[in-house]
């Protein structure tokens, strides 16, 4: 069973709110947003956070330093600063051990302890703090150690999936991606995760380098046609991705009869998907900023009813996710008197769950 972002968070959270100190092991492809989640549990708890980035280290740095005690009959260990202290970081906490499936085995097997009996040497893992590791699969990416089999029967293991929608909700319009990003890939689905294990780029799509080809546009900057822009967003998304993207933008360039729709005075609606997928995006943008003023919901939603059900159904579920679902679903219960809605709705009633 795949677990998307949003779910990997409620595994977390149930341990932390059950006090359950197993480890969660959460394996996925990069750029998913594995890290940012752990980070986002740790802060809006108040709680502390350390992120330890296992391919980074060797065994001994690991458990620490060996010395001998004052009576030179026993071995000490001299841990690492890095590890969480009550006093330093708090009661409470977030130990993120990253890239655990990219380590060597003798790493994996130094931290084995850590897992295990939340020690490391002398060193003890304060008792409010939970451990998260991450990871990728065989088929994620290209460095990639097996896990000994002791080690990985320590931990609380999920597979974790990207999700559009659920990133769409959560991040890209509370975060305020830009409008063109979320049209592409409402139109082009596929396009938001195209890792290949096979190919040769080091450049792929994911929903961090999407957000990456976001902060690019949204600064407005650089025109459509400039080498410069295409220059950044095939560094981050590659080229097989970029180009059509590049398309994609100069297509929306074009498409400027949304302020015409948000005030009922244009009926027409476009042959191409593509296009009508940059009017869902720029809308859902528009009213939201707006703050859903009645009339412009009305004119909006009237005009979507004009297309096939399917494209209907996407602009209401962005602008649930771009806004209070409760309020979308009052709007177009109290607000929009068309027996169109009602059919659709009739026909469509998991919208308004």
């Amino acid at each position: 069973m795949d677990l998307n972002i949003h779910d990997f968070a409620e595994v977390i959270n149930f341990n932390i709110d059950n006090g359950i100190k197993r480890s969660i092991l959460g394996l996925g492809p990069s750029g998913i947003g594995k890290s940012a989640i752990a980070y986002d549990i740790a802060q809006s708890r108040n709680m502390g956070f350390i992120d330890l980035r296992l391919l980074l280290f060797t065994e001994t740095e690991l458990k620490g330093i060996p010395f001998p005690s004052e009576d030179n009959l026993h071995t000490m260990w001299l841990h690492n600063d890095i590890l969480p202290r009550e006093d330093r970081d708090g009661e409470r906490g977030i130990l993120l051990i990253e890239e655990i499936t990219s380590a060597s085995k003798r790493v994996q097997a130094a931290a084995y302890q850590l897992i295990h009996d939340r020690k490391l040497g002398s060193y003890t893992l304060p008792e409010g703090w939970y451990i998260v590791a991450l990871g990728n699969r065989l088929d994620d990416n290209g460095v990639y150690t097996e896990m000994p089999a002791p080690l990985a029967n320590r931990f609380e293991i999920h597979n974790i999936s990207y999700d559009l929608d659920q990133w769409k909700k959560d991040f890209a319009y509370p975060n305020k991606i830009n409008e063109a990003v979320i049209a592409y890939l409402n139109f082009k689905p596929v396009a938001f995760h195209n890792f290949d294990p096979e190919g040769e780029s080091l450049r792929f799509a994911s929903p961090r380098t999407w957000e990456a080809v976001s902060d690019i546009m949204n600064t407005g900057k650089l025109d459509i046609g400039s080498k410069l822009l295409r220059a950044k967003i095939e560094a981050n998304i590659g080229e097989m991705e970029a180009v059509p993207f590049l398309a994609f933008l100069k297509e929306r360039e074009a498409v400027d009869v949304v302020d015409q729709i948000m005030d009922g005075t244009y009926k027409e609606v476009p042959e191409r998907d593509d296009i009508k997928y940059i009017l869902i995006s720029s809308l859902v943008y528009k009213l939201t900023e707006a703050g859903l003023p009645k009339d412009k919901f009305v004119n909006v939603i009237n005009y979507m009813l004009l297309m096939d059900a399917e494209f209907t159904a996407l602009a209401i579920e962005d602008l649930k996710a771009a806004n209070s679902p409760t309020e979308i679903n009052r709007l177009l219960l109290m607000e929009v008197d068309s027996p169109e809605l009602e059919l659709f709705i009739s026909n469509n009633k998991s919208l308004l769950e």
